[in-house]
This record gives C-alpha cells, sequence and structure tokens, in this order.
C-alpha cells in the first residue's frame, strides 16, 4: 500500500496489485479490493500511528544564524482532509448546513525548522485547532513558536513565556491593547494617528488581553496597497459567503501587519520578527506537496474503506519521504523540498525493493544523499528572494 501510492500518486487497484507483486504478493485486482474492510484500515492506522510515534531528525541541524538564536523553531499549523459520510462514526466532521462534511480527519502538524523533525498527529475534523497536542504541547526554554491565529490563546501564552518559551504571533482583532501603566488603546484611532503621520514602521511595548495584561512588544509595519488589497479581498470573500458585510474596523486593519511577540530586542530586531514570521510560510508549502505531489485529500474510488486506506497510506509515504529527506537534503539551507520529493518518487521501485534489507537501504540512502547534492536546490530569484536567501541575507519582503 504504501510503495503503491508513493510510486504512483493515483494508481489504480491493478497498479496497487502490481505494486504487491515485488513483496511475494499474488492477488487479482478483484480479490484486492474485497480486502479494503474496516478491518484493512484499522490495520493502516495503527501502521501509521506507529510511525507516527517514532522521532526522526537530521544528523546535522540546518546552519542559518537567524535561526540558530535558538534552541528549536516550531511552526505549528492544521490540515482538514473531508472523508465520506459513512465514515462520520470513525472522523466525525463538523457536519450541519451548507457543504461542512459529516466526516472529516484533522492532521495536527508541528515541523522543527532545525532539525526537520514532523510530528503528525489525527484529530476528529470537529477538534479545535486552539485545543489540540501541538497547541497544548511544552517545549524546552529558548525554543521559538511561529503561531498562526488558530493557536492565538493569551493565556497560554503567558504561560509559555513563563515557562522561557518564545512566540511570535499576529495580533488577533478586537484583542484589548493596553499601555504600561493599563490604559485601553484605541487600535483603529491609533492606527489611523500613524498613518496620517507617515508612520510605515512602528513598535511599542504594550499590554495585551483584558484579563491576562500579558506585556509584549507591538510590531506595526504598513503594507504596500497591493498587499493590503488583497487582505481586503479575501476577508469580503469569507464575508460574503456567510451573507454578511465585514466592518470598516476589520477593513482598516488589512493595511497594516500587526505582531506581538515576548522576543527581546537584543535577541530580534523588528525587521527579524517579521522576516521569522513569514518562515511560517513553509509550513503552508509542505501541505501543499503533500496535496499536489502526494494527492492527500484525493482519491478515484468511492468506497469508504479504500479511501480511507488511502489516505492511512498517503500520510505514510508523507512520513517516510520526510525521513528520507532527514537523511540527505535537510541541512542544506536552500533545499527544495518539490525537487526532493520527486527524485524519492523516482527512486521508491528501488526502496520497495530493499526495506527488508537494512544493509542495502542504507546504501540506497547514501547515494539519495549524493543525488540530493546535484539536483535538488532551489533557484536562486534576485527580484522576490525565496525563504532561505532572505534568512541568511536579511530584510524585510511583503
Amino acid at each position: 500500500m504504501l510503495f503503491a501510492w508513493l510510486q504512483n500518486h493515483s494508481p489504480s487497484v491493478e497498479g496497487i496489485a502490481r505494486a504487491g507483486y515485488s513483496h511475494g504478493l499474488r492477488i487479482s485486482a478483484q480479490g484486492l479490493d474485497k480486502r479494503f474492510t474496516p478491518a484493512a484500515s484499522d490495520l493502516m492506522r495503527s501502521v501509521l500511528e506507529a510511525a507516527i510515534a517514532q522521532v526522526i531528525t537530521a544528523s546535522h541541524e540546518v546552519d542559518i544564524e537567524r535561526l540558530n538564536r535558538f534552541t528549536a523553531v516550531y511552526l505549528s499549523d492544521t490540515r482538514t482532509v473531508t472523508l465520506p459520510t459513512e465514515l462520520e462514526t470513525v472522523w466525525q466532521g463538523v457536519g450541519g448546513s451548507g457543504n461542512a462534511s459529516k466526516a472529516a480527519v484533522k492532521i495536527d502538524t508541528c515541523l522543527e525548522l532545525k532539525t526537520g523533525q514532523l510530528h503528525l498527529g489525527l484529530l476528529p475534523g470537529r477538534h479545535s485547532d486552539n485545543r489540540s497536542p501541538v497547541a497544548e504541547s511544552v517545549y524546552e526554554p529558548g525554543s521559538l513558536r511561529l503561531q498562526d491565529l488558530g493557536y492565538f490563546n493569551l493565556a497560554r501564552m503567558k504561560e509559555q513565556d513563563q515557562r522561557g518559551e518564545y512566540w511570535i504571533s499576529r495580533l488577533q482583532p478586537r484583542t484589548q491593547v493596553l499601555t504600561l501603566e493599563g490604559d485601553p488603546i484605541d487600535v483603529p484611532a491609533y492606527l489611523h494617528a500613524l498613518s496620517k503621520q507617515g508612520v510605515v514602521r512602528h513598535e511599542r511595548t504594550v499590554k495585551v488581553g483584558a484579563a491576562e495584561h500579558l506585556k509584549v512588544r507591538w510590531l506595526i509595519w504598513k503594507l504596500p496597497e497591493e498587499a493590503a488589497a488583497r487582505r481586503r479581498a479575501i476577508m469580503l470573500e469569507r464575508a460574503q459567503k456567510h451573507g454578511r458585510m465585514p466592518k470598516a474596523e476589520s477593513l482598516a486593519w488589512c493595511d497594516w501587519q500587526m505582531l506581538i511577540t515576548n522576543v527581546e530586542p537584543e535577541k530580534l530586531i523588528q525587521d527579524d520578527c517579521l522576516l521569522l514570521y513569514g518562515v511560517r510560510w513553509q509550513i503552508e508549502l509542505m501541505f501543499k506537496l503533500w496535496k499536489t505531489h502526494g494527492r492527500l485529500g484525493y482519491s478515484h474510488s468511492e468506497k469508504p474503506q479504500r479511501i480511507l486506506c488511502e489516505l492511512y497510506a498517503k500520510l505514510l509515504g508523507v512520513l517516510v519521504q520526510h525521513w528520507i529527506v532527514l537523511t540527505g537534503l535537510w541541512r542544506r539551507p536552500h533545499r527544495s523540498l518539490v525537487k526532493g520529493c520527486q527524485m524519492i518518487k523516482e527512486q521508491s521501485a528501488r526502496l520497495a525493493h530493499c526495506i527488508d534489507d537494512f544493509d542495502v537501504l542504507v546504501e540506497l540512502l547514501k547515494e539519495l544523499a549524493d543525488r540530493f547534492e546535484q539536483g535538488c536546490s532551489l533557484n536562486s530569484r534576485k527580484k522576490k528572494p525565496n525563504t532561505s536567501q532572505q534568512l541568511e541575507a536579511g530584510g524585510v519582503f511583503f
């Protein structure tokens, strides 16, 4: 199952049966199709969970100075895969009216940027991001979390701060912002005043949260008009889907990028904070890689149990691919995961043949590490530098 989908992201039942032939499996396509049962999906899930429990890291950390200022750098996010309604008792979705699925699985994901350690967790689709195991996890002092608004929780962020963990987060709209003396700040009026003064970059130490009074650095940048227009268009589209219009105050926020952080200015200047927060995009690119190259969430079948087996097999493939990347590609700052995964897919038949022979597998992994050196680097860009170029050179790019 693993190598059938690793070699071909959308194989027919006949293709899966042919892949099994390499492992001594002699079965017809019809016979295999009958074996996509609840027992089969339970087995696939147990294998996936055993793989998820493994802790695999690169032998050499990525050597980028801005990342080295922290013991670890964690990116967290979730992705939801909808499933046939018949699977509601296995993975409960949101349900309700409209297009909300009654069956869905949420992939709770955390990527550590320096060592490449990848953590996956499976949750019911209706589970809140803000209460996921990744959101509630405890990391080592000196580590940095780059958090999306889905994980915004001031009480938890205060606990993280007290443990010595760092974080950079966008400011949740309508969050209470106060002066250090405890006086409320009218954020829209404050931003309007900055705009009238022609201020495009601003920093101030404030407290946030009506109850928490968490002391933070409040970092503000005026966005280029093109970037602000994109934000307003997205906000309008989302509001119209729910039959309403966004408030003028919310639209005004689209003109600004506002972050809060507990990282000291001596460790990260204002522009470095924005630059590092932009690194969050790497987890989005990873999800895109899984979706477009691994076809995660897609199936040509209409049979619920086969769809579920396929999901587990593809997630297992995602993990195996990532582990192979860690053996020889991760330490390269300018790596291309797309090119690396393409190379792994090209060699997947050889991997399938040696998976049970440790010595031969090690030799193949060494060969893949050499192959990674030759053709798996990002192309350097002058006009819009990629993330690794930005991290090495510094500077703010919107």
